[in-house]
């Protein structure tokens, strides 16, 4: 006697969202999801940029409004010097501060997430107790994935800016040695050249490692095999990530971009004579960059979850292994009791 079962309503959910999808519906159902969870995102999102102004404000109270380097007076070598200096150490707690709210911010992401699509609830607060116990592991995670995407643009950016300072001192006083000039600007050409091949390193490196996140959050692999893993689930789909994080990074620079454009419009910014900044608009530079991290920054993470999921449907059919799951039913047990039923037929 033939028995019919009918599925459960949340396997009727994963079957409806477990598909594999385009590009177009990849970023169709990220802003869903966004639109329908603000809260959550922007709430899991918060850290990030709360860090970035409270390092951003100690660096006001250290070094002071920031200006432009003059050369109408004085030694031009030592400005620059001054000048390089504090674009590296804000550079450097930039990258630091980058890390660990992105670490921190990611997990909680990618963990929300992977509850909404799977049609489940979830809250700011579980998303973050579910990622503590990992979150040293996405640390090194995050850590190895900027060494390997940006370690040969760091180096050539390092050079970049030795040789211009080599090349001020060359020309210091108006009248160089011309032989040491033209080998100072023939080195920076190979740097510039060396810049832009970095720069496509860094993109390729960070589109092949784009999952790695995801599949330590969800997976719960060490940092070795979730790199491993991101390899393989991206292989044949760099360039699907690119097109996701091209177009997430454009709106997120567009929210930016709108929000700070008063302060760039108004007569107070101008580099004819130094970079001349208000508190009033610096602090609005500062809000500015808060609020459009805070709005536009869950979008990559959503993005790059949901098509975690999509590669594993393409490649490992997952979406068959949780209704399989959820029916009770293990693969094996499944395609026995098929065939024993189709023999008794």
């Amino acid at each position: 006697m033939l028995r019919f079962v009918y599925p459960r309503p949340e396997i009727k959910f994963m079957e409806s969202s477990l598909r594999p999808m385009s590009t177009s519906q990849v970023l169709d159902r990220t802003f869903f999801l966004y639109r329908k969870n603000f809260v959550l995102f922007a709430g899991i999102a918060v850290v990030t940029p709360t860090l970035s102004l409270i390092a951003q404000l100690i660096q006001l109270a250290i070094f002071g409004m920031p200006v432009a380097p003059n050369f109408a007076g004085g030694d031009p070598g030592r400005a620059m010097q001054a000048y390089f200096l504090r674009i590296a150490i804000s550079a450097a707690i930039g990258l630091v501060v980058y890390t660990i709210g992105y670490a921190i911010t990611s997990g909680a992401t990618v963990r929300a997430v992977s509850m909404l699509h799977l049609g489940r609830t979830t809250s700011i607060k579980e998303c973050y107790e579910n990622v503590t116990p990992i979150w040293g592991r996405l640390m090194g995670l995050v850590c190895r994935i900027l060494l390997k995407a940006g370690g040969p643009s760091l180096v050539c950016y390092g050079l970049l800016i030795g040789f211009s300072l080599a090349m001020i001192s060359a020309t210091k006083g108006g009248a160089g040695n011309p032989g040491a000039v033209i080998g100072v600007a023939v080195m920076m050409l190979f740097i510039l050249v060396g810049l832009l091949a970095g720069f496509v390193w860094g993109v390729i490196t960070y589109c092949r490692y784009a999952l790695a996140v995801p599949a330590c959050t969800i997976e719960g692999l060490p940092v070795k095999y979730a790199l491993i893993r991101s390899r393989f689930l991206t292989k044949g789909s760099l360039g699907r990530v690119f097109a996701v994080y091209f177009l997430t990074g454009v709106i997120t620079v567009a929210v930016k971009t709108l929000l700070q454009s008063p302060v760039y419009a108004s007569s107070g910014f101008s580099f004819r004579a130094g970079l001349h900044l208000t508190p009033g608009l610096l602090a609005w530079i500062y809000t500015s960059e808060f609020i459009g991290s805070l709005f536009a920054g869950p979008i990559a993470a959503i993005a790059m979850a949901l098509i975690y999921y999509d590669e594993r449907v393409r490649k490992e059919a997952f979406d068959l292994q949780l209704m399989m799951e959820a029916m009770g039913n293990p693969p094996v047990k499944q395609e026995a009791s098929t065939q024993s039923a189709s023999g008794t037929i």
